[in-house]
């Protein structure tokens, strides 16, 4: 349990967070973003402003110095964004209807020290019929940091709204997919290129055909390749153009947004519930592309799918669809 703050010595309490502590000791952590919250704020009415505020009486941050504060604690809801880890293990987190854990969802509260449970495992049409709230629960992990924010004051529109909250497209078995390459029969792990072949992730640097040369020198500032190394790697993707030639026959969904901001930040997570469990996708930022509207310059790409193994033991990336935000 956290302590009393020492008002006198801190000024500001802050802690790492369980997942900030495990990327910190792989080398991972890499801090973008900073939000401020008046969670721990105590607002008080103070009877009229003598400002002329037309309301008369307004909201203002009670004197705090001598009030009693808990230090910084680490609570469920630090948890907006459950993270994937190597082989596609998803790390168990919570929300306050319901516990997450490797593919299993619980759904209720429980208690600790002999205290009553009330947790029921999830499992067949549960699993479905309560993928909503389950997903809305994590939504409201992130309204829960009370995070302060502002309006622009010269802009038309300030929200946040789509205009279509669901929607659903047929896959059937007439529906075109990726054949194996040189043969007829449907699609299998085996014939799909493991990650390291696979075109969508060519442009990530580790991922990049380099074939060893000798050490660069005035003459040859590029090295000179000690063999002749064939590429094995798929082609990649390079224009807008060409991946809607490829996506062109595929069903899609469309939705819009009726409601937006001039700057929008935007938090996208993919889960697939099925009738026994449930699962997070991996994505792949693919990046953004050129296209030619004049008012909305540029696609941002991302992969979404599934990270296999094959008989090979090699990781192979699954699509399973393509999200495309313009």
């Amino acid at each position: 349990m956290a302590g009393i703050l020492n008002n006198k010595e801190r000024v500001i309490d802050f802690i790492m967070t369980e997942a900030g502590k495990r990327q910190a000791a792989s080398g991972q952590m890499n801090i973008e973003f900073a939000t401020a919250t008046d969670y721990h704020t105590f607002y008080a009415a103070s009877g009229s402003s003598g400002t002329g505020d037309p309301l008369g009486d307004v909201l203002i941050a009670d004197d705090a110095t001598k009030r009693i504060f808990f230090e910084a604690t680490s609570r469920y809801q630090d948890t907006v964004v459950p993270e994937l880890e190597g082989g596609t293990v998803l790390r168990g987190f919570k929300t306050a209807d319901f516990s997450f854990g490797n593919l299993v969802i619980a759904s209720g509260s429980s208690a600790a020290r002999g205290f009553a449970q009330r947790v029921q495992l999830l499992s067949g049409p549960d699993i479905t019929n309560d993928a909503g709230r389950a997903l809305r629960g994590i939504a409201t992990n992130f309204e829960d940091q009370r995070i302060l924010g502002e309006v622009d004051r010269f802009s038309e529109t300030n929200g946040f709204v789509l205009a279509s909250v669901t929607g659903s497209f047929k896959l059937t078995d007439s529906t075109k997919m990726n054949k194996c390459q040189g043969s007829n029969s449907s699609p299998n792990i085996d014939g799909i290129s493991s990650m390291f072949a696979d075109g969508r992730f060519s442009h990530f640097s580790n991922f990049r055909y380099l074939p060893p040369v000798n050490t660069p020198s005035t003459g040859n500032p590029n090295g000179i390749p000690l063999g002749l190394y064939p590429e094995l790697n798929e082609p990649s993707v390079t224009t807008w153009n060409e991946l809607q030639e490829q996506l062109k026959s595929r069903p899609y969904f469309e939705a819009t947004f009726s409601d937006t901001s001039a700057q929008n930040n935007i938090i996208g997570q993919f889960f697939e519930f099925s009738i026994n469990s449930f699962e997070k996708l991996s994505v792949v930022d693919y990046g953004e592309f050129a296209d030619d509207d004049p008012f909305r310059p540029g696609v941002r790409i991302f992969f979404v799918g599934k990270v296999k193994k094959d008989n090979d033991g090699s990781e192979t990336f699954l699509n399973i669809f393509t999200v495309v935000f313009d």
